[in-house]
């Protein structure tokens, strides 16, 4: 025996048809409204996303600031050392210490094997004179 499929009438097909085609229309008016709100909306995300970027920007920048801040106090610091160490230095270096390293100094060349200078005493006591240079730049003494 054989089998009769059922039959479908045209206005069942029409039916079909009709439905499948509001179907994609439904789909094409949809995607017609739904591509701008999702394009605003990945706007939106973009535009969100570089506020924190900036943000995470200036974060950065500021750290470097704060490490340029410590640096230089750091040099601050290492300057006033230096300032107060050459404060003690010429407080303390007078001529009779001068004179004193100076023959210091020449004793011991006299005993070094190497002894090739030749100390010609042209100062008081024997102590050969240290001029002042003039910088002319700033005219300041050296």
């Amino acid at each position: 025996m054989t089998k009769k499929e059922p039959e479908v009438s045209n206005g069942a097909a029409a039916f079909g048809v009709a439905l499948v085609v509001t179907a994609i229309l439904g789909l094409i008016v949809g995607g017609m409204f739904a591509l701008p709100a999702y394009s605003r909306y990945q706007a939106r995300q973009d535009a969100a996303n570089q506020i924190q970027v900036n943000h995470l920007v200036i974060q950065q920048q500021q750290q470097l600031v704060d490490v340029e801040k410590a640096k230089a106090e750091i040099r601050k610091q290492e300057a006033i050392g230096i300032a107060e160490a050459q404060k003690t230095i010429n407080a303390t270096l007078t001529p009779l210490y001068i004179q004193h390293e100076a023959i210091q100094a020449q004793e011991k060349m006299v005993n070094s094997p190497n002894h090739t200078e030749i100390y010609i005493p042209s100062g008081a006591n024997g102590v050969p004179i240290i001029p002042m240079v003039q910088n002319l730049n700033n005219g300041e003494r050296q």
